[in-house]
């Protein structure tokens, strides 16, 4: 038996969350479409469990292979024009970052540097990361 090839996959994802009454809304004020919308109540994803709130959300369509920096500068190409319209979003709905991280060995990890970075703080933007260690196989 040979050992799995030990890889690292990266997702970033821009999530508006609250109570959204029009996704459409959204995707109007912002001028982009949404790569997915999540209403409450639809089940959370490997759980039992249901959405609490409306999720419109855009992900980098950057292959998973690619640093994390390489999904931010995308979606950083594509907010900070957009930066009044995601502040006055904020008002009314939750605005953040969900990264993910996902590797099948325990020797990785990732850092960014404060340019990758700055940016969500102008905005106002706050980052969530998730790290997912898979079980080699």
């Amino acid at each position: 038996m040979t050992p799995a090839e030990k890889y690292e996959r990266y997702s970033a994802t821009l999530r508006i969350f609250g109570k959204i009454e029009d996704m459409n809304v959204i995707s109007m004020r912002l001028g982009l479409e949404p790569t997915r919308v999540r209403r409450r109540g639809e089940p959370v994803e490997g759980t039992s469990d249901r959405l609490e709130f409306d999720f419109w959300e855009m992900t980098a369509p950057v292959t998973k292979d690619r640093p994390l920096e390489d999904h931010l500068a995308w979606l950083k190409s594509r907010l900070v024009p957009r930066g009044f319209v995601l502040r006055d979003i904020r008002t009314a709905l939750s605005v953040d970052l969900f990264c993910e991280y996902r590797s099948n060995h325990g020797q990785g990890g990732f850092s960014l540097p404060p340019e990758a970075l700055a940016w969500l703080a102008e905005l106002g933007i706050g980052l969530d990361v998730a790290v997912v260690f898979e079980k080699e196989t």
